[in-house]
């Protein structure tokens, strides 16, 4: 890796560490406010609505020489408000606060997300730099998720929430480190020529029979993931297990993410990335149907090992696939990365929302087994499905 490419990672890894404080202990905190699971699912699922609300605005207003005052704005507003989680605890309240949270953190990713891959070096293998971008997710959410586990049970909620704003405060000062690659990508917009593009020009990109299947693949992968990252502390602690023991299995099964992304990069170049990103999903639903099965954290430490890897293959397949198959004369950068992670808000939103309502009848641990089993039948369908409405397409190019 380079180390202008270095340098454009590290702000990846403080974004996620601190979501992933948050989202570690906010399942537990509402629960020992005695919030029903159902209730859980839907308050956590206001998030991703409010992320998916802002990909495609922010994706239209990004340009090399707002990016320094979008990004300023969108983590001032993430810090702020995973400090005030503690203090949120009634569900009105819980839900302005994430929901602010997840609007700042949608424009956030989808706007440094198109600045990442414009500001790379010339003489940097794509492939490679999205495997390390896709990597460095993996590291901020393992990290996040091994210290949150850690302060959680040591100080409490309240100490763990201040933990992640101060993730917050740092990715800010990591951002303005960045001069050089911002300054140089200002000069760049200044001598191209182009607009923004209209809100009817984005729309139609959404149907852009490229991105067609990337959006399906990336919304299973999401609701999958989630569904499983959300209801896990719960499931832990009703077979036993600590907080701590939570927070090793999911940092485990991000570094399992964080050391398999850079190299899927290379394998998805020599097999092919479209096959890897379809394959995946199938093959970690069935790894989580185990879950289940074990109650002890070896077992399930292992089990979250191989889903891990198999999101990670299929997480940078997917991801190549936005940025190497999509032609930007007909959707802009910004745009394509607003679809692409508006794609992942759907299934963050579905993945809570849905589990709470298995939950709801089949139990935490019922939801494990019956959940992947529903998302698979759907993604199959769905695949099917692309191919008439990419044939239809295709005829009005």
């Amino acid at each position: 890796m380079k180390a202008a490419t270095l340098k454009l990672c590290l702000p990846v890894i403080a974004m996620t560490a601190q979501q992933s404080a948050a989202s570690l202990v906010i399942p537990p905190f509402l629960h020992d406010f005695k919030y029903p699971v159902s209730a859980i699912g839907f308050l956590i699922s206001v998030a991703p609505i409010l992320a998916l609300a802002a990909r495609l605005p922010s994706g239209m207003a990004y340009r090399g020489e707002r990016v320094r005052m979008l990004m300023v704005a969108a983590l001032s507003v993430m810090t702020l408000c995973t400090f005030l989680y503690s203090f949120a605890v009634r569900p009105f309240h819980f839900a302005i606060v994430h929901a602010l949270n997840g609007f700042a953190y949608g424009a956030a990713t989808t706007i440094y997300l198109a600045f990442y891959v414009e500001a790379l070096p010339p003489d940097e293998d794509r492939y490679h730099a999205m495997g390390y971008y896709a990597g460095c997710l993996a590291i901020g959410y393992s990290t996040g998720g091994f210290v949150a586990g850690y302060v959680a049970d040591k100080f409490g909620y309240t100490a763990t929430f201040d933990f992640g704003a101060l993730l917050g405060l740092l990715c800010l000062a990591i951002l303005f480190f960045l001069r050089q690659p911002l300054y140089i990508k200002t000069l760049r917009d200044l001598h191209r020529a182009g607009t923004t593009p209209t809100l009817r020009q984005s729309l139609k990109g959404i149907l852009d029979p490229k991105i067609v299947s990337i959006v399906v693949v990336a919304l299973f992968l999401n609701m999958l993931h989630q569904m499983g990252n959300v209801f896990l502390p719960l499931y832990g602690l009703a077979v036993g297990l600590t907080l701590t023991e939570v927070g090793v299995i999911k940092g485990v099964y991000s570094l399992c993410n964080a050391i398999t992304r850079p190299l899927s990069g290379l394998v998805a170049k020599r097999v092919g990335h479209q096959s890897f990103s379809r394959a995946g999903l199938p093959l970690q639903s069935a790894f989580m149907t185990l879950v289940p099965f074990f109650n002890d954290l070896g077992p399930l430490l292992i089990v979250f090992i191989l889903i891990g890897f198999l999101r990670a293959v299929a997480i940078v397949a997917n991801t190549i696939s936005m940025v190497e198959d999509v032609d930007t004369t007909r959707v802009s950068r910004g745009v394509a990365s607003g679809i692409y992670n508006a794609a992942g808000d759907v299934g963050n939103i579905l993945g809570p929302s849905v589990g709470g309502i298995i939950a709801a009848f089949t139990g935490v641990a019922g939801l494990f087994f019956v959940g992947p089993g529903m998302i698979v039948a759907l993604f199959f369908t769905s695949l099917w499905g692309c191919r008439f409405l990419d044939g239809s397409q295709r005829k009005n190019y």
